[in-house]
């Protein structure tokens, strides 16, 4: 069963980051440290071994009316070794995708149709631009 944890254990996983994926934990960081410098986020860890690694980000004062658990997340997926990528979600109705980048997951985000871009490697326009998909998600969730 997944268990949040603490900064503590995240901070373990990326210094356990495989160094052949050096671009993808870049684009995770830089992808992390602008959700986090959005207005009135807080922040989650939810490790499932072998499945993947979620970093989760929703209002650190949600409005009475929203029952959704987040406005972002990110999965750290691996694929067998040192390979692994990154899926970037979101729901769907929360956001724009005018470049036609993602794809929509049905039923994949807590049951919900979810839009997600896949990373892989270090990718500073595509974090840029899910960056902005963050905003508006933010934006949605705060109403």
């Amino acid at each position: 069963m997944p268990q949040k944890t603490d900064a503590e254990a995240l901070q373990k996983f990326l210094d356990e980051w495989p160094a052949a994926q050096a671009g993808l934990k870049k684009s995770l960081t830089v992808y992390r440290d602008g959700v986090l410098a959005l207005s009135g986020v807080s922040e989650s860890f939810v490790a499932r071994p072998g499945v993947s690694y979620s970093l989760r980000w929703d209002l650190a004062a949600k409005p009475a009316a929203r029952e959704r658990p987040l406005f972002a997340l990110v999965d750290v997926v691996p694929l067998g070794g040192d390979e692994m990528f990154l899926s970037v979600c979101f729901y769907e109705d929360e956001i724009s995708d005018p470049e036609e980048l993602g794809n929509a997951v049905p039923q994949g985000l807590f049951q919900e149709t979810g839009y997600c871009f896949d990373l892989e490697g270090e990718a500073p326009e595509l974090v840029a631009y899910c960056l902005a998909r963050a905003a508006e998600a933010l934006a949605a969730a705060s109403g």
